[in-house]
């Protein structure tokens, strides 16, 4: 049998693990963080998706390795409104989240008395239907203008650590 080395050779590693990060915005900063994290993720070489809310099945998350949640908070501690459905299915449906770890970015104003609380919720909700938390909850005052890169820089930390598996697979060319 031969190999033509002109093609490159798969790894016969298993395939890795996805990223899975949710963003709830109404205003998009919190969309605009949660794409800022997948970029800096992906230029780490893990395998990461960023996905609005309302663009994802609620029930696909039982399935997900690794949830980041970056939400806003809207009104007076409520979720924003493409992210209501998730929070609402994560309520009244308790899905078994046991095979699920994750974190969350909480943004919100303080000068608000419910400073965050969609996020709180999230991770509240996550944690009471079996997720693990990876790292404690981050808390951004958006009207402040803080940075999200704090943030990435705890995710990034924690993936050099216990993140091997959610990185791309590599490719090796026979030479």
């Amino acid at each position: 049998m031969s190999i033509n080395q002109s093609q490159p050779l798969e790894t016969f590693a298993s395939s890795p693990n996805k990223i899975t990060i949710l963003f709830g915005s109404e205003t998009g900063t919190a969309e605009e963080f949660a794409f800022d994290l997948g970029t800096a993720v992906q230029s780490s070489d893990y395998l990461c998706e960023v996905t609005d809310f309302d663009d994802y099945q609620s029930a696909k998350l039982v399935d997900e390795s690794l949830v980041i949640v970056v939400t806003s908070t809207y009104g007076n501690g409520e979720a924003p409104y493409n992210a209501e459905e998730m929070y609402n299915w994560l309520e009244t449906q308790e899905p078994d989240l046991s095979s699920v770890r994750f974190v969350v970015c909480a943004l919100g104003d303080t000068g608000y008395p419910a400073f965050a609380q969609a996020g709180k919720d999230f991770d509240r909700l996550l944690e009471e239907n079996g997720a693990a938390r990876v790292l404690p909850r981050f808390e951004v005052d958006a009207c402040f203008d803080e940075s999200i890169a704090p943030f990435i820089e705890l995710v990034q930390g924690w993936l050099m650590e216990h993140g091997q598996s959610y990185k791309k697979a590599t490719t090796i060319t026979a030479g």
